[in-house]
């Protein structure tokens, strides 16, 4: 009997620590962060309309613990712009969880400033705790959004990219504005390997063979859009 009640009374006490610790759990705030490590987003009003004075650039959150019935605000601080470039202008539009979301977007409206035809220029920007999110992890609590009114390295074009489209350059991302439009085709991409990309790839191969494309006019070659080509 005592062997019994013992069992029943130790039983009762897991239960309680585990419905307290359930509570806890849901109870504490929840956390956020940049989705991306330390990560940077680049900008370019050169791959924008022509006419463009102003865009609004997105970064996107993470949260962790459970969604809500209604928006909630991220505090993102704004720790300013490269010291080196004065004259940037921008501002935060929002930071915000959407109701029923575990993800999220801060909104950043740049301006086409002059200062940005000398030099790019870095906005840097850091999640904050507040009382109704805590912070993640302190690696993730950082962005930077580099903005230039010249042509920038994208994200996209990485170690991988180098293998199917070659080495960046200024001249060969110029010359996919050109031949595509845009480099939407890359970035959105899900594979290297699918019919848009391949085909993307034909394109502006055949287009710098048609039009003798090279870098200076006496190279040998033209500029090849290949497996690590210059």
């Amino acid at each position: 009997m005592k062997n019994i009640l013992y069992f029943t009374i130790g039983f009762l006490l897991i239960m309680t620590a585990c419905s307290k610790s359930e509570i806890d759990t849901w109870d504490a705030r929840p956390r956020v962060w940049f989705t991306n490590s330390n990560d940077t987003t680049l900008f370019s009003f050169y791959t924008q309309p022509e006419g463009t004075t102003e865009s609004v650039v997105e970064v996107p959150i993470s949260m962790a613990r459970r969604v809500a019935d209604e928006d909630r605000t991220v505090t993102v601080k704004d720790l300013g712009s490269s010291p080196f470039n004065p004259g940037s202008r921008y501002e935060i539009v929002s930071a915000v969880i959407p109701a029923g979301e575990v993800t999220g977007m801060l909104q950043v409206k740049v301006y086409k400033t002059e200062n940005l035809e000398e030099a790019n220029d870095t906005l840097n920007f850091e999640i904050c705790g507040s009382e109704v999110f805590e912070v993640g992890l302190s690696d993730y609590l950082h962005h930077a959004i580099i903005i230039s009114s010249s042509l920038a390295k994208p994200s996209w074009w990485d170690s991988t990219a180098d293998r199917y489209v070659g080495y960046y350059s200024e001249k060969k991302l110029e010359i996919i504005y050109t031949v595509l439009g845009s480099d939407e085709i890359f970035s959105s991409a899900s594979s290297w390997s699918s019919d848009d990309v391949q085909v993307a790839i034909y394109q502006l191969n055949q287009y710098c063979k048609k039009n003798n494309i090279k870098y200076h006019p006496d190279d040998e070659d033209v500029i090849t859009f290949d497996f690590w080509s210059n």
